[in-house]
């Protein structure tokens, strides 16, 4: 692993690494831009278990007697310690290749522009259902490293795992994986579409013949990385009927398996409603069956499954309005299948730090299904003009989430869905996508109280 190691950012995953590094007995030494991190518990503990800290700032001498560097998905490549590192030629890596260095598996990898989290915790039921020894971590919520240490051997490791964790990768070898869909996203920092498809790619990069990928050959991106696959590839589809994989026939679900054809449930039986979870089901299913789930215990996951927090999650009815808590939406395709997924007419809540994404396809939702749109945050200016130049003139601005759901509650009628679903990242008012979400819950909370 290295005798000294550097560890760049200390967010979750960043002080996930430096500690389970330095219980490890390696020499580490860890770095954050910000200087007030050193009064969070985390920063403490780690100070606590020897662990040099460099706050603040990110000196080029960090590198001296440096033998492997591990950078959290959050810190750009284009800072000049890591320009520095890749001149020197020291070997640079993320937090989920660290992990699977310190565990060799077996993983499951799941990841794509949207659907990630409820396909994880989705299969990580199923597996539980089926008795199978399992976790499920990573971008999900425990970091990879911290989950994987000392883990016992042949328990299944679900992981969800993003484009930036992935970026880093070398030798991380899932048996199973998934890319769910593509779609543009975090185009501000991957530079462009290529460049974030090319990161996702990297699930697979180091997969062999007995390994397995599932696509989803219903969004061309996504299908066409099969013939970038070393492994056996398979395909879920809500659109066509396939030979083999899982896919929709007579409004049942099928999971096509080693020359065997089992029905699953009914469409109208999976537990979380909309298009995308229908996607996100054939998924589970399939992933499930790969990792040796028992059919049964399948079935009874994809009926039971009542989703995850902030993701199309209900929060309350209030005069006659449903109110849904979509925080984890941050990309425009991700709100437009939430938009999908209930009846309009939709007010929307969206905006926050723009990810340099098109707004095109998200427009032409909203005029089909909202009845207003109430926007906040970094982005509204590029939000507004969209909307308008769309020919979609119900747009309102506040400055707070709090107000957009109080004026949300004036615009919206009895029957109507009140959704927040960004569109964009949370950093320009909150820490992330959770807080935002728990905000929304609050405020939506404190208009019912205003209601008793």
């Amino acid at each position: 692993m290295g005798k000294r190691v550097l560890v760049m950012g200390l967010a979750r995953s960043g002080t996930a690494a430096a500690e389970v590094l330095a219980r490890q007995g390696v020499q580490v030494v860890a770095t954050d831009a910000r200087p007030e991190i050193a009064f969070t518990p985390e920063v403490q503990r780690l100070s606590d278990l020897g662990v040099e800290l460099v706050l603040g700032e990110h000196p080029l001498s960090l590198l001296q007697g440096v033998d492997l560097i591990v950078v959290s998905p959050g810190v750009p490549d284009t800072i000049p310690l890591l320009a520095e590192a890749e001149r020197r030629h020291l070997p640079v890596i993320g937090e989920v290749e660290l992990a699977g260095r310190i565990y060799q598996g077996p993983y499951l990898a799941i990841t794509g522009s949207n659907g990630k989290t409820t396909t994880t915790t989705w299969v990580g039921l199923a597996l539980r259902e089926s008795g199978l020894p399992s976790i499920v971590a990573g971008n999900i919520g425990v970091p990879l490293s911290r989950a994987v240490a000392g883990l016992a051997p042949g328990t299944w490791v679900v992981a969800e795992v993003s484009s930036f964790q992935l970026a880093r990768t070398q030798r991380f070898r899932p048996h199973i994986s998934a890319v769910l869909n593509l779609s543009e996203d975090h185009l501000d920092r991957h530079g462009s579409f290529a460049a974030y498809r090319a990161a996702k790619a990297r699930v697979f990069a180091s997969q062999g013949p007995d390994d397995y990928l599932i696509l989803n050959a219903d969004d061309e991106p996504t299908r066409s990385l099969a013939g970038l696959a070393q492994s056996k590839v398979l395909f879920f589809s809500r659109r066509q009927v396939l030979k083999e994989g899982a896919w929709v026939e007579e409004g049942r679900l099928v999971l096509g398996w080693q020359g065997e054809r089992e029905p699953l449930c009914r469409v109208e039986e999976v537990g979380i409603p909309g298009a995308h979870n229908l996607e996100n089901a054939l998924a589970t299913a399939l992933l499930a069956r790969a990792a040796g789930a028992q059919v049964a215990a399948i079935v009874h996951a994809l009926k039971s499954f009542s989703g995850v927090e902030h993701r199309c999650e209900y929060v309350a009815t209030i005069d006659g309005v449903r109110y849904v808590n979509d925080s984890k939406g941050t990309n425009p395709d991700a709100a437009i299948r939430a938009l999908e997924a209930f009846p309009p007419p939709i007010v929307l809540i969206a905006g926050g730090r723009d990810k340099g994404t098109d707004l095109t396809g998200l427009v032409e939702v909203v005029k089909a299904r909202c009845r207003a749109v109430v926007l906040l945050g970094e982005a509204v200016p590029k939000f507004r003009q969209a909307l308008r130049a769309g020919g979609f003139t119900a747009v309102h601005e506040v400055d707070s989430l709090t107000a957009a759901v109080r004026l949300a509650h004036t615009l919206a009628r009895p029957g109507d869905t009140v959704l927040l679903s960004p569109a964009c990242a949370s950093f320009d008012m909150f820490a992330n996508y959770e807080e935002r979400g728990h905000a929304f819950k609050e405020a939506v909370a404190e208009l019912g109280r205003g209601q008793a």
